[in-house]
């Protein structure tokens, strides 16, 4: 990427936000075993209804009743705010302001009750809930909130949310064909977001920094026979291209031509694009060497 300070300030705040939600994730999954092994769960699914996409951090399908959570790995004082409709965060003398997760859930929970009424899924009681996984967290609400004070939980109390909601729905409404049946429907609806991330970050493609970088050093590499040697630090490598191609197929594009691949590694002529691409054993379209389009995919898949 280019090194200008505000592409790497603004790279480095989205990636600690990614990172964060993914930490948070995953710590649930220690309170998932604590629930009943027939639920069945589904993570991450994006799908378009009434024109715009909504997105579900996890769904807990069981016989009774579906759990939709909105995963929060927020750090600091969160104060969730019912009169404005606003999530107001203060840490280390910040204060941020974001759009109320309560609201965000109920949200998703209308949207999914609506796809599964289309597709002919008996009724079912869908609960909602916002799940902070930062045990630190100091979490406060006006006594007015009912809904935070119902809806809002850190993980370790999922257990006890999952066990007041077998009480409170004593009847199976879904058999194990129908949440199966629910599953696939979702999978199959499932748009995962995948923007263009030079786009996104307002990012010419003109100003990326090609060539083959030492993993050692960070310094650009050059071909030497058969290998790549730092120009700096003199680390060599057999392989050091493939990385390089990852990050073109994440970048610019999964499909890359003999010339593309060149002019991307910095290599002296399209013979050794050419030899380097076939010895990936990349599946391509084209007949001849020349008009080959080389597919990327199972390199970042």
């Amino acid at each position: 990427m280019p090194k200008s300070l505000n592409i790497h300030l603004k790279l480095e705040d989205h990636l600690s936000k990614h990172l964060a939600g993914l930490h948070g994730e995953k710590s649930l999954e220690y309170f998932y075993r604590y629930l009943p092994q027939d639920a069945h769960f589904i993570h991450n699914i994006r799908i378009l209804h009434m024109n715009y996409y909504f997105q579900m951090d996890t769904l807990i399908i069981t016989s009774r009743f579906i759990i939709l959570l909105e995963i929060k790995n927020y750090a600091g004082h969160l104060y969730f705010d019912d009169r404005f409709g606003q999530l107001i965060r203060k840490i280390n003398d910040r204060e941020d302001v974001f759009d109320d997760p309560i609201e965000q859930v109920k949200r998703q929970a209308y949207h999914l009750s609506k796809i599964l009424k289309k597709h002919k899924i008996p009724e079912v009681p869908i609960e909602t809930l916002v799940v902070i996984t930062n045990p630190k967290t100091n979490i406060d609400s006006p006594p007015s909130n009912k809904d935070a004070l119902n809806m809002i939980i850190k993980s370790s109390r999922l257990k006890r949310k999952y066990e007041e909601y077998i009480q409170k729905y004593e009847k199976d409404v879904l058999t194990m064909k129908e949440r199966k049946k629910i599953l696939r429907i979702l999978m199959k609806l499932d748009e995962p977001y995948n923007p263009d991330i030079l786009e996104y970050f307002g990012v010419d493609k003109s100003e990326l920094i090609t060539g083959v970088l030492c993993s050692k050093c960070n310094h650009k590499m050059e071909r030497i026979s058969a290998n790549w040697q730092c120009i700096k630090c003199k680390h060599t490598s057999k392989t050091a291209h493939i990385q390089a191609l990852m990050d073109y197929a994440l970048l610019i594009s999964t499909d890359i031509t003999n010339k593309q691949c060149k002019d991307f590694l910095d290599l002296s002529t399209s013979m050794q694009a050419y030899h380097l691409l076939q010895s990936l054993n990349l599946p391509y379209t084209g007949a001849s060497r020349r008009s080959r389009t080389y597919h990327l995919d199972s390199l970042i898949t």
